[in-house]
């Protein structure tokens, strides 16, 4: 077993371009003992890549994502969910619902913009707009010569305060919460790099959050500075939270990015250990 896992991945059922099983095949090659799939505001792909993971020799985490209604970028991560949950899915089905309602609101007001983008570029045969994102939109306007890449999407057209950019149904971070430990998740403040880099300001939402039923935060990531990663550990520790890290891996949407890469080189396997102790017991 190596020393290397990655706590934070995407697939093909929500914004990345692996399959749960070329996620693992990919993870394999990367040399990673153990990885969690964390698809967002969905927990489709897991049974595939539970199989996948039993094929490679590799620990799988089920895990999901969930966008929480907040002033700035706020995601939350489930580690070790139960799939199975009747009010996690429940609730994600919501989320769902509501990405499809987003993405044709998207995709009109680019055509408001003279960008000839339809749902077929955007879905293949037998899939459906409520699996898709943002990410599926960027790369089908590049595609069409629209823009030059994905960030430039983003950037001028698709993120927040842009001309492309709709609103969808979120739940607040205490109902988030509340969805992931109810379904026997650990939950993981995801990169808060993207929230606030100041020390007060993030022991405060880190102090408030644990209030919630927050297990957790993100200190390793793929484009944490050393300083911003120390800051994480100290605040964790501080307020008795556990530590936790990934990739954020999407395949092809997020270039650059490799299974299990973070900034500080590897998130190491004790990190998963100490979730696993935090929960109270070493498996799952």
């Amino acid at each position: 077993m190596t020393d290397k896992i990655d706590l934070h991945t995407h697939s093909t059922a929500s914004d990345g371009t692996l399959t749960p099983s070329e996620l693992v095949k990919a993870a394999y090659e990367a040399g990673l003992s153990a990885v969690a799939l964390t698809d967002h505001d969905t927990t489709d792909g897991l049974s595939e890549f539970h199989a996948a993971c039993a094929e490679y020799g590799i620990e799988g985490i089920s895990g999901v994502e969930i966008s929480a209604r907040y002033h700035k970028q706020m995601h939350i991560l489930g580690l070790f969910v139960d799939e199975n949950n009747a009010f996690l899915a429940e609730k994600l089905g919501v989320l769902k619902n509501a990405r499809e309602i987003r993405n044709r609101a998207v995709l009109e007001l680019l055509q408001r913009n003279g960008m000839d983008i339809t749902e077929r570029d955007i879905i293949s045969a037998g899939e459906d707009m409520r699996s898709k994102g943002r990410a599926h939109i960027a790369r089908a306007m590049v595609n069409k010569g629209c823009v030059s890449s994905i960030d430039e999407a983003f950037a001028k057209y698709l993120k927040k305060g842009k001309s492309c950019y709709a609103e969808r149904v979120t739940y607040s971070p205490e109902e988030s919460i509340k969805m992931i430990k109810s379904a026997g998740g650990t939950a993981i403040l995801a990169h808060p790099v993207y929230i606030t880099e100041d020390y007060g300001e993030l022991y405060a939402l880190l102090s408030e959050l644990k209030e919630y039923g927050l297990d957790g935060a993100e200190c390793m990531y793929n484009s944490y500075t050393r300083e911003f990663s120390e800051m994480c550990r100290e605040i964790c520790k501080k307020t008795g939270l556990v530590e936790s890290g990934g990739s954020d891996f999407h395949g092809a949407n997020k270039p650059g990015i490799s299974p299990g890469a973070v900034s500080a080189g590897h998130v190491p396997y004790r990190t998963l250990l100490n979730i696993k102790l935090q929960r109270g017991s070493r498996t799952p």
